[in-house]
């Protein structure tokens, strides 16, 4: 299928152009007509900016259809640069790209988590783990941690990225990177990050190992506990 897609501001200067069309396969979603605008124009960074569907804020799940149009929006006039920068993704994680954006003069520490595949496990070789995700509510919450982050500590850049689908051992699952002027800070808040996605993030791990697989279980917010 083939969607319109109109760039403003920042993102137009950089592609070139404001308008183009987009071919994408049939039930792509936002996220994913992202990936591919930024794979063809390698100097472009959507992270941080906005998106419409047909003039109405959408999200990254959102499903496209054929003729839409899909407004990519920069963040508008009066603020800086985007401190925040998280959600969920099929790809890889760009870990030395999430760094070099958190890595700023004003602070003098920069500290990244990396949870990988593990195998074997148990004495079980793990073929890949399998990732799925309540997507809207999932993307909510990560910025909820990230919130709490803040209001606990003085920090800089924070990056949470978690994946979703098939993850093969040795590969990043998440990545967390904090910046703050100082590494207490950032060492605890990411601490503190990790903690909270094992609790709160409504993402769930299938192990599929040589003989068969299982559904990791983990633990539930007393709080939130039926």
């Amino acid at each position: 299928m083939r969607v319109n897609v109109r760039l403003f501001a920042v993102y137009r200067e950089r592609v070139g152009r404001a308008h183009l069309e987009l071919d994408l396969p049939e039930g792509a979603t936002v996220r994913q007509a992202k990936t591919a605008l930024e794979a063809q124009y390698p100097g472009l960074s959507l992270e941080g900016g906005m998106v419409a569907v047909n003039q109405e804020f959408a999200s990254g799940t959102t499903p496209l259809r054929e003729g839409d149009e899909l407004a990519f929006l920069p963040p508008v006039s009066g603020g800086g640069e985007p401190m925040d920068a998280y959600g969920l993704t099929e790809a890889p994680i760009d870990t030395d790209r999430w760094v070099r954006w958190a890595t700023e003069p004003p602070y003098g520490a920069v500290v990244t988590f990396l949870g990988t595949t593990r195998s074997p496990n148990q004495g079980r070789t793990v073929r890949y783990l399998e990732y799925e995700a309540y997507s809207g509510m999932a993307e909510r919450v990560l910025g909820q941690i990230i919130a709490e982050m803040r209001a606990r500590w003085p920090l800089g850049k924070i990056a949470i990225w978690h994946r979703v689908g098939r993850v093969l051992p040795g590969e990043a699952s998440i990545a967390i990177i904090a910046s703050a002027p100082h590494r207490p800070e950032a060492f605890d808040a990411v601490r503190y990050a990790i903690d909270r996605v094992k609790l709160i993030l409504p993402v769930w791990k299938k192990e599929v190992l040589e003989d068969g697989s299982v559904w990791v279980e983990g633990q539930a917010d007393p709080a939130h506990r039926i």
